[in-house]
């Protein structure tokens, strides 16, 4: 029998995609393979599942906070850390949150907010030890990053790429951002093992989500 752990998690890759506002309870244990009494087991209303799957995107932020002063040996983990973040919403999510759960937007925003704000603080302290290039603003070195998950992430929900491009062009990017954040010397302390056991987790919590839709 699923747990309701795993059950959540399988709730939170529904509604990034497809929302909650339309979705009802039996549509939702449809989507989960499970049956409606089964998923009442678990969960009282559909309130109880918005509000599972809102604290497991503030227990990840609680667990992987950016620390307050910058060394090379957290870089990567932080860094990695924050792209998954970075895909972790989509707009269609936030927007069902804000309309039916006013509160808990405006709490899963504050989180956000804190922990980007927090990790342009880390960014800017990397750059002034040198283990960041500096040859851009802090603002845009996040910006890009964003821009670049989200992007990829916006053209399979479109059905405009492919899973297998979209996973393609996720790993392209985390080497395409490390290239051209670090010099060559930071490069070179980078964990590479670690590098390929976060690739493998990305995609495959990002195929467990997007192979919903195509």
């Amino acid at each position: 029998m699923i747990n309701q752990k795993d059950l959540t998690i399988k709730l939170n890759h529904i509604i990034l995609v497809e929302g909650f506002q339309k979705l009802s309870m039996s549509k939702l244990a449809t989507a989960v393979g499970i049956s409606r009494a089964s998923l009442y087991l678990y969960f009282k209303n559909k309130d109880e599942i918005v509000q599972a799957v809102v604290d497991r995107h503030l227990k990840f932020i609680a667990e992987h906070p950016v620390p307050k002063q910058f060394s090379p040996a957290t870089f990567l983990p932080i860094w990695l850390d924050s792209l998954l973040l970075m895909g972790s919403t989509t707009d269609l999510f936030m927007a069902d949150l804000r309309k039916g759960y006013p509160e808990l937007f405006q709490t899963l925003s504050a989180a956000y907010q804190g922990y980007f704000a927090q990790l342009a603080v880390y960014v800017g302290q990397g750059q002034a030890s040198h283990f960041f290039l500096d040859l851009y603003s802090v603002d845009f070195v996040l910006f890009q990053a964003q821009t670049l998950v989200q992007g990829v992430l916006r053209q399979v929900q479109g059905r405009q790429l492919s899973l297998d491009h979209a996973g393609k062009y996720l790993e392209d990017t985390l080497h395409f951002q490390l290239a051209g954040l670090l010099p060559r010397r930071s490069q070179e302390q980078l964990d590479e093992q670690q590098i390929a056991g976060f690739e493998a987790t990305v995609l495959r919590e990002f195929r467990e989500t997007y192979a919903l839709i195509v």
